[in-house]
């Protein structure tokens, strides 16, 4: 059964919702993106592989890297904002969202 959020968990998934959208629009970029490493790359490239002050950082190895793991917090985020919707209660959800955009956040920055 699907209960109405509560004021606090709307404002959870509007915050959930803004994020979504900026995390699809930077994996879109990042699907044209070209290699900063190339020769006269243009200021919109991505730095894939071991450049800058990203080097050594998984997320950044490859391209197809960025892109999944862009994609696994998009998911993770989307599960976290139907969260109100499925779960019976607000004491419950509420925690549920904030450990969702955690793990997201870990995932997009930190992995």
């Amino acid at each position: 059964m699907i209960r109405r959020p509560t004021k606090l968990e709307l404002m959870a998934q509007v915050v959930i919702a803004a994020l979504t959208v900026l995390l699809i629009s930077d994996v879109l970029d990042a699907m044209q993106g070209s290699p900063c490493s190339l020769p006269g790359s243009q200021s919109d490239c991505y730095p894939w592989g071991s450049e800058g002050p990203v080097a050594g950082r998984w997320r950044y190895d490859s391209k197809a890297a960025y892109i999944g793991t862009g994609l696994a917090s998009i998911v993770i985020l989307i599960a976290a904002g139907l969260t109100p919707l499925t779960v019976s209660r607000a004491r419950v959800s509420l925690p549920l969202m904030a450990m969702g955009l955690a793990v997201s956040i870990y995932v997009s920055s930190f992995f």
